[in-house]
């Protein structure tokens, strides 16, 4: 009788103990997760992105997460729909989708992105207390568009007369004017572009030059124009209006060689940049002279300028001048001086900037300036020149 008395007495024990154990396991936890992130091209069918939140299992409780757009090289509204708000699971739901809408246009731009950011879990947790997903906006339009806002220079100066222009008002590239570099080969600076006399690369577009940058399969195409044995010039007011691009990588630059550039060689034959940008740094353009009697004794003198936070030279068009007379050239950024350089600054040096120089345009991507481009590099860029004007 004592032994099943025990007996009853360690049963009952068991099953109390075996209770708690329930009463006190640990409740389940999700991770909480993207399932993907999206890439699609620009259109009707790349009209929303879905974007999947998993749990990684069923709660008994109900699972909360905030979510959040944010920009990366996307902006939102010119681009996609912001949105914000909460994901609830109800007890048992493991699938969530957060709906993004892509405002869609005709203009060509370079592939955007923008993230999703999940934060603060109820009932759930976040890997490494992180998780965002990246939506892809793939562009296949052909439409640039290119706003004519920003400075714009005096139509005439005192005492000068205007004795060239290209204000780019034909249906095509005036090729009374410009020429084609082309090909690869690094160009002396280790750039990574080919480049071509392709529409695909330079066109007229609405009263502009237009010269563009463009990625396909790891390699890059742009273009490089020369007015050489065409229009060439010694000294003068020149004054050009352009927009620049930005990025990693990109490497814009208006400037000139000596028109006696294939008898003398570079430096030799002098070079002056009118204007140039390195992609990385978007607020700050450069000019800058380069001299020197072989290219062992090259010399490069030059000076920056930047605009005021957050304007870049790719959000409207500025306007790039030089003042150049016999020993003496002056540097304006819409007509504000900034450098200067005559024969004190040559360092013993042939001054060879007396003699008559032409035009070259061009948009390089690498080199040993900026460098290659990044991943968040956007292609297509392009360069868009307003008006090239000499008065003397």
């Amino acid at each position: 009788m004592i032994k099943y008395i025990n007996y009853i007495i360690l049963l009952g024990f068991l099953l109390t103990l075996n209770q708690c154990k329930k009463e006190d396991a640990a409740p389940v936890v999700p991770e909480i997760r993207f399932a993907n992130d999206r890439t699609a091209f620009e259109n009707s069918l790349g009209a929303v992105f879905n974007f999947e939140v998993v749990l990684d299992q069923a709660s008994e409780k109900t699972v909360t997460v905030i979510y959040e757009t944010a920009d990366i090289s996307a902006s939102e509204l010119e681009d996609y729909t912001s949105s914000n708000g909460t994901l609830t699971f109800s007890p048992g739901e493991t699938s969530k989708v957060i709906s993004i809408s892509i405002v869609i246009d005709e203009y060509l731009e370079g592939d955007e992105q923008f993230k999703v950011v999940l934060s603060n879990p109820v009932n759930g947790y976040l890997k490494d207390y992180f998780q965002e997903a990246i939506g892809t906006i793939k562009n296949d339009d052909t439409t640039l568009l290119i706003s004519d806002e920003g400075y714009s220079s005096a139509e005439s100066y005192p005492g000068r007369v205007l004795v060239w222009s290209d204000e780019f008002l034909e249906e095509e590239i005036n090729t009374s004017n410009w020429t084609y570099d082309l090909g690869g080969g690094g160009w002396g600076n280790q750039e990574l572009q080919t480049y071509t006399s392709s529409a695909e690369n330079s066109l007229i577009s609405e009263g502009k030059l237009v010269i563009l940058a463009k990625a396909s399969g790891g390699s890059y195409t742009s273009a490089r124009l020369k007015s050489i044995g065409l229009q060439e010039f010694q000294y003068g007011r020149i004054d050009i209006r352009a927009k620049l691009p930005v990025g990693q990588g990109l490497w814009p630059a208006i400037w000139m060689l000596g028109a006696n550039y294939t008898s003398m060689g570079w430096p030799a034959c002098g070079e002056i940049d009118i204007v140039e940008l390195v992609g990385s740094n978007p607020r700050r353009v450069h000019g800058t002279v380069h001299f020197g009697n072989n290219p062992s004794q090259h010399q490069s003198a030059g000076q920056g300028i930047s605009i005021p936070f957050p304007d870049t030279f790719a959000d409207e068009f500025h306007v790039f001048s030089i003042e150049w007379e016999e020993s003496l050239i002056r540097w304006f950024l819409d007509d504000q001086e900034y450098f200067s350089i005559s024969p004190s600054n040559m360092n013993g040096q042939n001054y060879p900037f007396n003699e008559e120089f032409f035009f070259i345009l061009n948009v390089a991507v690498g080199g040993q300036w900026p460098g290659p481009p990044s991943e968040n590099t956007a292609f297509p860029q392009f360069m868009a020149v307003d008006y090239i004007r000499v008065f003397q």
